[in-house]
């Protein structure tokens, strides 16, 4: 029998007291190498304000995050325990902010200042007559799962239990198939890839497919396409930056052929670093913010598209702007995250070594 990846709902299905500090299990799936996704364990924070708002007699009203603002000070690992610290930073008629720390042993690795609020309450609203430039390409969503629009192509990094990019198996996602080296941006639509086979295709029914919905929100902005990875040097003989634009369309190019071919097992490739490390750089993010422009609806969403943009990069100083959309289109997010670029060296250990 398959075993699938944790879904990524299951994991932020916390089953924790309404206290002020608790313990909780984390999902090794959603990690690279022996780390956790940050924005995995930004999510789990925020999952755990809104559960203990719910139930105060004060915040119970403010089930909506408008935005939160995650620092993190050295890597979660899965593998041990780890425990949850709530503040009640301040209570407000119109919005609140509670504060969350997660701590291994005896240090903090992350904290995380989450403003909720209700997206109920009117207020003003203005049209600024800003929009994104230059414009998304043109898509047929309907065609772009099945393969169908020739515009695009798809790439998913396969699932293996013990594999260093285990937590971009988590994402689907689908890139123009042209594209210029002088963009600025990376754009990207991607759907949720929980729910398919760990080295092959989603064939759950229509009904159980999995969905993004608001909890995840902070997951999927730290989990596009990088950017950087565009600019790093082309060596002649060598292969292509491993998250560049072109690295990923010659993998998913690998992937349609293996597909195309009746391989059943058509994620699996022996170069994208899906099992080992085999990139010379990662990027660590130090701090990321993000603001909640609208909700998803409560049921959840197929498809979203993100828009990933950095304005400088020096001595490995970088900063990221990422922009999410729904597939009317319309602003969900905005994320701005600051972040070093590093060796690779060494960040597939497991244990008390692990950086990414």
């Amino acid at each position: 029998m398959t075993s699938f990846p944790t879904s990524l709902a299951e994991a932020l299905d916390l089953h924790i007291p309404n206290e002020k500090q608790c313990s909780v299990n984390l999902s090794t799936d959603i990690a690279f190498g022996g780390v956790s996704s940050g924005g995995y364990i930004a999510c789990v924070m925020a999952k755990y304000a809104t559960l203990y708002a719910s139930k105060h007699p004060k915040l119970n009203k403010q089930s909506d995050v408008r935005s939160s603002t995650v620092i993190f000070y050295r890597p979660v690992v899965p593998t041990k325990s780890a425990v949850m610290v709530l503040r009640e930073v301040s209570i407000g008629k119109a919005w609140s902010t509670l504060r969350v720390e997660i701590s291994q042993g005896d240090k903090i690795a992350a904290s995380s200042d989450i403003t909720i609020t209700s997206f109920s309450v009117p207020g003003v609203t203005l049209q600024t007559g800003w929009n994104l430039f230059p414009p998304p390409r043109q898509v047929d969503l309907l065609k772009l799962e099945e393969g169908e629009d020739p515009a695009w192509t798809s790439y998913q990094t396969a699932f293996y239990p013990d594999g260093f990019r285990r937590g971009h198996s988590y994402i689907r996602n689908f890139i123009p198939k042209t594209w210029s080296t002088d963009s600025s941006f990376v754009e990207q639509w991607i759907l949720p890839g929980w729910d398919c086979e760990p080295l092959g295709s989603c064939a759950k029914p229509e009904n159980e497919k999995a969905l993004w919905t608001n909890d995840m929100i902070q997951f999927i902005v730290d989990n596009g396409l990088p950017v950087q990875e565009n600019y790093m040097p082309r060596v002649p003989g060598k292969p292509l930056p491993m998250g560049s634009v072109a690295a990923t369309l010659a993998f998913a190019a690998e992937q349609e052929k293996a597909r195309n071919e009746g391989n059943a097992q058509w994620r699996a490739l022996s170069d994208d670093g899906s099992k080992e490390i085999m990139v010379q750089t990662v990027h660590v993010t130090l701090s990321m913010s993000t603001e909640i422009k609208k909700n998803l609806p409560r049921e959840g969403v197929r498809w979203l598209y993100l828009r990933t943009e950095a304005k400088h990069i020096e001595n490995g100083r970088m900063d990221l702007e990422i922009l999410l959309y729904d597939e009317k289109m319309e602003l969900v997010a905005i994320n701005n995250q600051v972040a070093q670029i590093i060796p690779a060296t060494g960040k597939n250990k497991k244990g008390n070594d692990a950086r990414l």
